[in-house]
């Protein structure tokens, strides 16, 4: 079901400005500033709720009667009810002081486990109050907990809990290993705590009264298969302490450093302990408002006019068909991979500069076969050091089983790129009609539905082939409808489809020759997106041409697999055989022009600083203020796996190379990013 704004959100977005705290009366300093420090109107505050998309989940106090709470149903995207069907386990609003779960019982109020978590759930604000002081000896005093309530290694997406004994608020996520988080708060039952936890990049932080802690690396969470219960207060064990709950907000997306300072500006205001943020924090001396709001990121948005014109186009895509491809021009490689060394690792596990991670994020990309994680055997993923070659492998062990990688984890982390020349070379088996129902291929998809949940998935199919005809050749480009319904005119709802290219390469559509892919011989694959037109490209004849859409020209991941599909071919596959999908390269060019763009937030384009001989270091001059940047290295386009800093210290195998830094800043609006010039050459 399509999910729209509340009544009861359109109410509190449109009232914002009254910015209650939790006692539902202004701060005991709220508004302090006055007008002469530049104070906004009230009409001008700034809510978490003026921006709904971005709000899976949010619990208010104010929305619940005051007694013993049942029910609580959350506002958000994706809403629900956190219940408790036992009167004795029910906790207690306290007018206007938030819900209380009392020490010494197991009061909670829980929710059905949401699989789509690692997805979904990108930050959090919580906004509570622990009886600390009175019980100093407590190590873990629960708060809240996403899916979590029956353990295991798939839980904490995110868990929130005191530690009175430390007297800190703490944050929690597992990526295979709890990783925490924590900052020092109030002791003092009536002294509230504000809470901004999130996951950025590679990066896991919190925010706790205004304090931002170190952070650490986090790797892709896995989607929760055990249906573990979601809990606020704590089903596993009595509470330790008294705890009260004023808010809890989870959000989709990443947040920029500004949207963090408003979020946590908003929450100091709300239970009047502005004066207690640091000096320097933005909304010290005024609450956020409607003229600093920093909380639209840029999203896709579907144009159904722009769709349909661009869909219209008939034979002119085939105009120049058969024909040799345009030359290629201005364009310089900024990815490439010729599989020296096995460079596959597992999509939960790989590190920030992997290159390729398996078995990406969709559980049925194999189709008929299971799509292998690295560990299994016999391997899907075989490595030929002589040949500097992949397979990806399909074989039978109790059923099918192959090989697929995407150049990002399990949760959207790892490289994309937008316009530019997207190549392979490959070789399929040499297998004769009838054939097994073969389905590989070389795709994209856009990399903002793995973030924002609520928009249209774009793909783009550089080519797909069936075990029907070696020679049709299958070009598409797809709008999904989004994982999550959202009402939106700029999304698609029902998603639409168009197909670029659906022919048999051969003599009778222009070509040469017939370009079988099951003939045993390496072919040689790329899509050229340009500013104006978009070029699909086999063994250098050109396939077909289109202006370039958005859809195309949009941030993207690279998938590659070698699915079998039983109803797209006409024999049985062999068990006692494999069948290998051999990838000798992958690589992406970009033009000269887009590298040398300054995109916003950068005063200039990165640069390199030291000298290009070995031993020597090279360093990042970013030339972005940010407090979270993602550099990668390459040499000569080649990914430099492991190094992941603002400094490469040159080595031997350096020689002879040039070096270039793609530097993001994670932490900035629309995550900006540009590419230092390429070094000397090493020597």
């Amino acid at each position: 079901m399509t999910n729209r704004i509340s009544r009861r959100d359109l109410a509190r977005a449109a009232c914002a400005a009254l910015l209650l705290t939790a006692s539902g009366r202004p701060g005991r300093n709220a508004l302090a500033a006055g007008p002469e420090q530049g104070s906004p109107q009230k009409g001008q505050l700034w809510h978490p709720d003026l921006f709904p998309e971005m709000i899976v989940k949010s619990w208010y106090q104010e929305d619940l009667a005051e007694g013993e709470v049942s029910s609580w149903q959350s506002g958000g995207v994706k809403p629900v009810a956190a219940v408790q069907a036992e009167p004795s386990l029910c906790p207690t609003k306290l007018g206007k002081d938030g819900v209380l779960f009392k020490k010494g019982t197991k009061q909670a109020l829980t929710w059905p486990a949401d699989n789509d978590a690692p997805y979904l759930h990108r930050w959090w604000l919580v906004i509570a109050r622990c009886d600390s002081a009175a019980n100093s000896d407590a190590n873990n005093v629960s708060v809240l907990c996403v899916n979590g309530a029956e353990g295991g290694s798939v839980h904490r997406q995110p868990r929130v809990c005191f530690r009175p004994s430390k007297g800190t608020f703490v944050s929690q996520v597992d990526d295979g290993k709890i990783k925490s988080e924590e900052g020092k708060c109030s002791t003092d039952f009536g002294g509230w705590n504000v809470m901004v936890g999130y996951r950025r990049g590679f990066v896991m932080q919190v925010v706790v009264n205004g304090v931002k802690t170190a952070g650490q690396t986090i790797y892709a969470m896995a989607p929760n298969r055990m249906k573990s219960e979601s809990f606020m207060g704590d089903v596993n064990n009595p509470m330790r302490a008294d705890v009260a709950i004023d808010c809890v907000i989870i959000g989709q997306s990443e947040l920029d450093d500004s949207q963090i300072d408003m979020l946590m500006g908003w929450g100091m205001w709300r239970v009047g302990r502005q004066s207690d943020l640091p000096s320097d924090h933005p909304y010290r001396q005024r609450p956020p408002s409607f003229v600093d709001a920093n909380n639209k990121p840029a999203r896709y948005e579907f144009d159904s006019a722009s769709w349909e014109s661009w869909a219209a186009i008939r034979n002119e895509r085939f105009a120049h068909r058969g024909q040799a491809a345009p030359p290629i021009r201005g364009y310089a490689t900024v990815f490439f991979d010729d599989f020296d060394t096995n460079t596959v690792v597992d999509d939960s596990k790989g590190a920030q500069a992997s290159i390729w991670y398996a078995p990406t994020s969709l559980a049925n990309v194999g189709v008929d076969a299971i799509a292998q994680r690295i560990s299994g055997s016999p391997s899907s993923y075989v490595h030929d050091g002589a040949s500097h070659t992949l397979a990806l492998r399909l074989l039978h062990k109790g059923r099918w089983r192959t090989g697929a990688f995407s150049s990002v984890n399990n949760n959207g982390q790892g490289r994309c790129w937008g316009k530019g020349i997207f190549e392979i070379r490959a070789r399929l088996p040499k297998i004769t009609a009838p054939r097994p129902g073969f389905f590989p291929a070389f795709w994209a998809y856009g990399k903002e539905h793995l973030f924002w949940r609520t928009r249209n998935r774009l793909e783009t199919d550089f080519w797909e082939y069936d075990g029907l005809n070696g020679a049709h050749i299958n070009i598409s480009q797809h709008v999904h409808k989004p994982k999550l319904g959202y009402a939106d005119p700029h999304i698609a709802a029902g998603g639409v489809h168009r197909k670029i290219a659906g022919y048999q390469v051969d003599p009778s559509n222009g070509f040469p020759a017939a370009i079988d892919i099951y003939d045993g011989e390496f072919h040689t694959w790329y899509a050229q997106i340009e500013d104006d037109y978009s070029y699909f490209v086999i063994d250098g004849w050109e396939v077909a041409r289109v202006p370039t859409s958005p859809e195309l020209a949009a941030k993207k991941y690279i998938m590659v697999d070698f699915a079998y599909d039983q109803n797209k071919g006409r024999a049985e596959p062999d068990p006692s055989q494999t069948y290998d999908m051999v990838i000798d390269y992958i690589r992406v060019r970009q033009t000269e022009t887009d590298l040398a763009r300054v995109p916003p937030g950068f005063s200039a384009l990165p640069t390199l600083s030291g000298r290009a001989s070995p031993s020597q270091a090279l360093t990042v001059v970013p030339n972005v203020v940010a407090s979270q940047i993602e550099c990668l290295w390459y040499r000569d386009g080649v990914p430099i796996v492991g190094e992941t800093g603002t400094g490469y210290e040159l080595g031997s195998q350096d020689m002879g190379h040039k070096i270039r830094c793609h530097v993001r800043a994670v932490s900035v609006l629309d995550q900006p990013e540009a590419w230092t010039p390429e070094s000397e050459t090493v020597g």
